[in-house]
C-alpha cells in the first residue's frame, strides 16, 4: 500500500501531448481533474478559435491559467497579511 507522502508516476494528455509527471499518491485525483479541466477548456477554445495555431491556442490557454493562479498568489498575500494583524490583536489584547 502507497502512503500518501510518496510520489507516482503518472502520463496526463493535454491537447493531444501527452506529458509525463511525478505527483504525490495524493494529488493522482487532483491531477486528473486538472487534466479534465483543461482538455474542456482546449475543446472549447479550438472550436472558437478555429484559425488558432495549436500554438497559440496553447499559449492563450498558459495565460489564462498563469493570470488566474498570479491573482490566487496577490489574494492569498493579502489573506496572509489579514491574518496576520489579527493575530497581532488577538495577541495584544491576550497580553496587555
Amino acid at each position: 500500500m502507497m502512503k500518501d507522502q510518496e510520489k507516482i508516476n503518472m502520463e496526463i494528455n493535454i491537447g493531444g501531448e501527452p506529458i509525463k509527471l511525478t505527483v504525490p499518491f495524493q494529488n493522482q485525483e487532483l491531477t486528473r481533474s486538472v487534466e479534465d479541466e483543461i482538455n474542456k477548456l482546449y475543446a472549447t477554445w479550438r472550436r472558437n478559435f478555429p484559425k488558432r495555431s495549436e500554438k497559440g491556442l496553447l499559449a492563450m490557454m498558459v495565460y489564462q491559467y498563469a493570470s488566474h493562479y498570479k491573482e490566487l498568489s496577490v489574494k492569498y498575500q493579502e489573506a496572509i497579511g489579514k491574518a496576520e494583524e489579527c493575530l497581532g490583536k488577538i495577541d495584544s489584547i491576550l497580553r496587555p
